[in-house]
């Protein structure tokens, strides 16, 4: 018998994990350094060779573009030469149709830049970073050729350069110098999401998992959802088994909802069953539960054959319910009402394990680097890139930014001030660029931050060690110390935008032109210019509808009961993936605004999680109606004026309506109930009992639903982790 470790035995090797995780970290922190500080140096020596007329602006690219993943420098790259051609040639018309009218000329720049924000919180990757890209070039390359419009044209084609020069340097040497794709972390993504979905299934099926920490769990699942969506849409950029897997990656996805959303549904039906009426079912269901339950707790893969093995024991499963579920229901004397939430229970079940299995041979295609074909039970693709909000969400962003834009340009104009075209376009792409991010005041405050540590470094650069150097090798070693600086903080979580504000504002400020000028009143104009105008945006961001404002909470909150409207009247093609895409999207919006840390917070969490219970309820229900079944016609227009009745509550949520709806399913339940129990000898075909089950689950939500007016149930606490989660 092998002796237990000591308890400093067993500290030391906590230490040397610890230590080992450290240097490894450490280790990718300086590859990243020592990557951007080549590329920045050689973009710097190549803009001044060929003496473009802002060298700093092709470092200040490379600060932007470079990522820890060539996959990601690609895709940022190539999103940001979009943004900044579409964004030249926009000031090039302004400036074309408004040369001699500055405030016409502001005006046009304002719609645009607010337009293009507002689409910016549409989008998500770098397809939103596109948009914010397309409107702050045209001011970054507008304003100056506004100045001096006959060499606008000049102005405009020697940015792009600049720009074009920085990506092509950064793309290059991240993918020469110790590439790193994003295909790992697409993989291990999956895997780590494919475990923690197996877990969370075992949980709920042994006795549910309640309601706050089950909204712990989806947020969780929906952010690890987006970011496998993102590693998708950028290893498309690095890697060729990932493009030809684009399909198969999102077959996936589609998968993986799928069963999440089935499970969910399941989860809440289990922890009804825990009442002690249904300690019979409860009885009857748990031999063929504890199997499963057994087999997803205790085989949590941590790879992708121990993936493949899981999803091969669970077809056994499968096959074991399949043998015994007779049986068990012959040698069980239900009730009515036992005998229907007993079936739902099954019911639920092989729905989730055959949902289940798609998603573990969609897992396993993945990390085999095999495309799979979809086969007609397969759920629709979901795409990822464009998200649900509501109009309010852009609308605030854009108009935030022409806001700033416009009472910049006032003071500007009034007040003649020399650095003014450099504030008012740093507090533009401030506001722009933050527009989408989860806390932006948090991270502009941050940003300010690293724009005076750069000033203070600038400074120090400009008038004491810049006089001292001569040619460029003295400038690159001058350099070095300040550069690496700013990318070290880059790769630091905590001070991540710390290090962009350095990294950026050090090369605005202290790289020289070609032609060098030592100008302490230029210099200090524009060091006050940036932090003016990271104020101004910071200040915007608190006060002109901040992050989890009560109107935003309250518009989103009716997005997400419009989708519910949708899924109960608009038609059923291709509505399932959307519902299931749009809610999950709006609930990680809504919880990225605040949280769920007050009792109202926690009572949205749970409306959202029963709005998207009743939705794939009510989705599936309509589904089986399209389909055989027996109902006549007087049955079906009851079922439907049911359905209509759900959707008018949620279009006007009043005690009428919350009347009317409950009404109207006590109406229509005994009505497509009576074979079962006024047993008329009516033997109900499988899409029969299934209409049954899914009126029953709606009905149980819709008598669960609070009365207008009244306070609801004490919400229970929810977790430190889903109360502060954000997106």
């Amino acid at each position: 018998m092998n002796p237990q470790p000591s308890p400093s035995a067993l500290i030391g090797r906590q230490r040397l994990v610890a230590l080992q995780n450290f240097f490894k970290e450490e280790a990718a922190s300086w590859l990243f350094v020592l990557k951007t500080l080549i590329a920045a140096l050689i973009a710097l020596w190549l803009a001044y060779r060929l003496e473009l007329e802002s060298p700093k602006t092709a470092v200040v690219t490379v600060f932007i573009v470079m990522q820890a993943r060539t996959g990601m420098v690609l895709a940022k790259g190539f999103y940001r030469a979009l943004g900044t051609i579409i964004g030249s040639g926009v000031a090039l018309l302004l400036v074309a149709a408004f040369a001699q009218e500055r405030v016409m000329f502001l005006i046009g720049l304002a719609i645009w830049v607010g337009m293009l924000t507002a689409g910016a919180t549409i989008y998500r990757n770098f397809q939103s970073y596109a948009f914010v890209l397309a409107g702050y070039t045209a001011c970054l390359v507008g304003l100056p050729a506004a100045m001096d419009p006959n060499a606008a044209f000049d102005i405009a084609v020697t940015r792009l350069t600049e720009v074009l020069l920085g990506i092509l340097i950064a793309s290059t040497i991240s993918g020469l110098v110790f590439p790193l794709s994003i295909r790992e972390l697409l993989l291990s993504a999956a895997l780590k999401r494919f475990a923690t979905f197996a877990n969370s299934s075992g949980r709920a099926l042994s006795f549910g998992v309640p309601t706050e920490e089950w909204g712990s769990l989806h947020l969780k699942a929906i952010n690890e959802i987006v970011t496998l969506d993102s590693y998708r849409s950028v290893g498309i950029f690095d890697n060729p088994k990932t493009r030809l897997q684009n399909q198969t990656i999102l077959r996936m996805s589609a998968d993986l909802i799928a069963a999440a959303s089935t499970l969910h549904v399941l989860n809440r039906h289990i922890l009804r069953l825990n009442d002690p009426s249904m300690n019979a079912v409860r009885e009857a269901l748990d031999p063929l539960l504890a199997t499963g339950v057994r087999l997803l707790q205790t085989h949590v893969p941590t790879s992708a054959f121990e993936a493949q093995q899981l999803m091969s024991y669970i077809g056994e499963w499968q096959a074991e319910i399949q043998k015994h579920k007779s049986r068990i229901q012959a040698e069980n004397t239900f009730s009515p009402e036992q005998q229907l939430a007993f079936d739902t229970a099954l019911m639920l079940l092989e729905q989730f394990l055959d949902e289940f299995r798609h998603y573990g041979r969609s897992h396993s295609a993945l990390q085999d680097a095999r495309i799979i074909e979809d086969d007609d039970q397969a759920p629709p693709l979901i795409q990822h890139g464009r998200h649900a909000t509501d109009f309010s969400q852009p609308l605030i962003a854009g108009l935030r930014t022409v806001l700033i834009l416009g009472a910049m340009s006032v003071f500007w104009i009034n007040s003649a001030w020399p650095t003014g075209v450099l504030a008012l376009t740093i507090a533009v792409v401030v506001s722009a660029l933050f527009s989408t991010a989860p806390n932006p005041a948090k991270m502009v405050f941050q940003l300010w931050q690293g724009i005076a540590l750069s000033f203070v470094a600038a400074f120090a650069f400009q008038f004491t060690v810049l006089p001292n150097l001569h040619g460029f090798t003295q400038l690159t070693f001058g350099l070095i110390p300040f550069l690496a600086f700013g990318a070290y903080l880059m790769t630091r979580p905590k001070w991540g935008a710390i290090g962009v504000g350095f990294g950026l504002f050090f090369s605005t400020l202290a790289i020289p032109d070609n032609v060098t000028q030592f100008n302490y009143a230029g210099l200090l104009n524009s060091g006050i210019a940036l932090l003016v105008s990271a104020t101004i945006a910071a200040l915007a961001f608190l006060t002109v509808m901040p992050m989890g404002n009560q109107l935003s909470r309250y518009r989103m909150m009716r997005a997400l009961n419009r989708q519910l409207i949708v899924a109960c009247l608009n038609p059923l093609t291709g509505l399932r993936p959307q519902f299931e895409r749009d809610t999950r999207e709006l609930l990680r919006q809504i919880a990225g605004m605040r949280g769920f840390n007050t009792a109202k917070d926690r009572a949205t969490l749970t409306d959202a999680l029963t709005i998207q219970e009743l939705g794939s309820a009510v989705l599936e229900l309509r589904t089986l109606l399209g389909q055989p079944h027996s109902l006549d016609a007087a049955r079906l227009s009851s079922v439907q004026t049911a359905i209509s009745a759900l959707a008018r509550f949620y279009r006007h949520r009043n005690q009428r309506n919350l009347r009317a709806l409950r009404q109207a399913f006590d109406n229509v339940i005994p009505q497509v109930f009576d074979q079962v129990f006024d047993n008329k000898g009516k033997e109900p075909t499988s899409n029969d009992r299934k209409i049954q089950i899914y009126l029953h689950l709606i009905q149980q939500q819709v008598q669960a639903l609070p009365d207008i007016g009244r306070p609801a149930d004490p919400a229970p606490e929810v977790s430190k982790e889903v109360a502060g989660y954000a997106a």
